[in-house]
């Protein structure tokens, strides 16, 4: 049975858990067939983040190309700072 739940749907989760103000849909890349997470949040974005493999990443906006962490929770918290949303004080959980 196929995973339905791959990297960009556990980063969307992640991003409604940790930031909820910032708009995230999961997105077809046309291009790479591949699902993104597509963020936007007030004026910022919208921005692609996908995973290339290792980790997540910024697929498009002024951080095109750089790492994000490879934790889905970490990642969102670092999305959500990106962007200028409020990032929650306690850490994810591990």
């Amino acid at each position: 049975m196929r995973d339905m739940f791959g990297p960009a749907e556990k980063l969307h989760a992640a991003v409604r858990r940790r930031a909820p103000q910032v708009a995230a849909a999961v997105v077809l890349d046309e291009e790479a067939g591949l699902r993104r997470v597509r963020v936007t949040y007030r004026d910022a974005g919208p921005y692609l983040v996908g995973w290339d493999g290792t980790t997540y990443e910024w697929r498009s906006g002024p951080a095109s190309g750089l790492p994000l962490p490879t934790d889905p929770e970490r990642a969102a918290d670092s999305i959500a700072a990106a962007l200028g949303a409020l990032v929650p004080k306690e850490p994810p959980a591990p």
